[in-house]
């Protein structure tokens, strides 16, 4: 294991360590008396981490847990609510198209009367 203890120590990220374990404690102890147990789900101000899914302050530039760094703040890169534009683009195509192709006979049929 390589030493790091002259590596510069990140004031920040143990202070959001800290903050972190004092909450989970609360958390714990909240949960323990409502008889429920406690979960790792993002409270207001937190998003999931990218990569360990672990919550993180929206204004974190490294995840506490696994370390990942995040080029811009955290809630940059928070999974979307709901479905993009071009989900929804793509969706409705293909409802079309099936449709379409649900009809063909009728159309085809409908085509050579009218001829």
């Amino acid at each position: 294991m390589p030493d790091n203890s002259h590596e510069p120590i990140d004031l920040a990220a143990h202070r959001e360590r800290r903050a972190r374990q004092a909450q989970q404690r609360a958390a714990a102890a909240q949960a323990a008396r409502d008889g429920a147990d406690a979960s790792s789900e993002p409270g207001p101000g937190e998003v999931p981490c990218i990569r360990c899914n672990e919550p993180v302050f929206g204004y974190a530039l490294r995840c506490p847990h696994c370390g990942v760094h995040f080029s811009g703040r955290a809630e940059d890169f928070a999974p979307k609510e709901g479905l993009s534009r071009r989900t929804k683009a793509l969706i409705a195509l293909a409802a079309v198209a099936l449709l379409l192709a649900g009809l063909s006979d009728d159309i085809s049929a409908l085509w050579w009367r009218i001829r």
